[in-house]
């Protein structure tokens, strides 16, 4: 079921807004783990469940709070696992692999002894969050070549830093869709004229089939991707993917690892619908007029996904996924909202 929702009047970038997640779960935990000196392990997993569900409540289509809460959850698990000794870490391998079905018993660990290594581990994460744009740039630079064109769509945080970077080293075209009804294009524009390197341009959206012929990539942003490799991105990019699909066209699309949801996609995801005025010149009484933010693009249109930790081909999201979250916390009701669902609001 869509949900309509306003969109906030400020947005932080998503390795900005996960570092912040990541803070306040981390000062929640130093908490808990010194005002209850009873509280185990499972008690510190639960309440990071419900603070993912609080932010999924708070925000439908923000994956990426969700995200760092997993990445939390993960750490939680195997700090666990590992004061349990040999046996328990075999298991935890064991589920991980789908070979066994026997739960382990977070509660036999006692929070106050994972104190030091949670802390660490989390101060690990920040530190990656916090370097994740500049990873990104770094491997999305290396696949623009000379005197290549690019096309892209709108603004993007994520694709005008690697862009730049690329044109550091390299002289290339860029072209500019302007993405209606917001015509962020134009802002993306603005900060490629300023590259002596970029030949910038500015187009429509309706001429990208037109020139796509004379592009050699498309190098995209995406608001969410999900695990079969279908995205939630800008509206305006189904369109563009299938464009470059009848042309042959490579997609990149990049995106930092935390934008990586464990959901597959489907036409009944969560969407942001916004005032139709920005579309109509008159008022239509008559008629009901959607204007979706974000399209919800199928998979199988993407070529590569550049990430802060490589370019990961479609086939191997599921393996990053593994890597990132532990599956237990791939699914999490929205029942365990309960209890401590607004404490990222302290």
């Amino acid at each position: 079921m869509q949900q309509q929702q306003q969109p906030a009047a400020k947005e932080l970038h998503s390795n900005q807004l996960a570092m912040q997640v990541v803070r306040r779960l981390s000062k929640r935990l130093q908490k808990r783990q010194q005002a209850e000196s009873g509280a185990t392990a499972a008690d510190l997993i639960q309440m990071v469940r419900r603070e993912a569900v609080a932010c999924a409540g708070r925000d439908p289509v923000d994956a990426v709070s969700q995200n760092a809460c997993r990445r939390v959850l993960k750490i939680l698990r195997e700090e666990a696992v590992h004061s349990l000794g040999a046996s328990a870490q075999l298991l935890s391998s064991l589920q991980n692999n789908l070979f066994s079905e026997r739960p382990i018993d977070y509660s036999q660990v006692k929070a106050d002894s994972l104190r030091d290594a949670v802390s660490a581990a989390i101060k690990e994460l920040s530190l990656e969050l916090e370097t994740s744009l500049d990873d990104l740039r770094s491997h999305g630079a290396a696949h623009i070549g000379e005197n290549e064109v690019v096309l892209t769509l709108g603004y993007s945080h994520s694709v005008a830093r690697v862009l730049q970077t690329a044109a550091a080293t390299r002289k290339f075209q860029v072209i500019v869709c302007d993405s209606g009804p917001n015509f962020s294009g134009s802002r993306m524009l603005q900060l490629l004229k300023t590259v002596p390197q970029i030949d910038a341009s500015l187009i429509t959206d309706a001429h990208a089939f037109a020139v796509m012929s004379r592009v050699h990539r498309c190098l995209l942003s995406a608001q969410t991707v999900f695990a079969d490799g279908g995205l939630r991105a800008e509206c305006g990019t189904h369109g563009l993917l299938l464009a470059a699909k009848r042309h042959s066209v490579p997609v990149l699309v990049c995106t930092p690892a935390h934008k990586l949801a464990p959901a597959y996609h489907s036409v009944e995801r969560a969407n942001v619908y916004l005032n139709p005025a920005c579309l109509l010149e008159e008022n239509l009484s008559f008629a009901e007029v959607h204007c979706p933010k974000y399209d919800l693009v199928p998979p199988g249109l993407v070529t590569l996904f550049v990430t802060n930790l490589g370019g990961l081909a479609p086939a191997h999201l599921h393996r990053c996924l593994a890597e990132q979250y532990h599956q237990d916390d791939y699914s999490i009701d929205a029942g365990e909202a309960d209890g401590d669902a607004g404490v990222l609001d302290d």
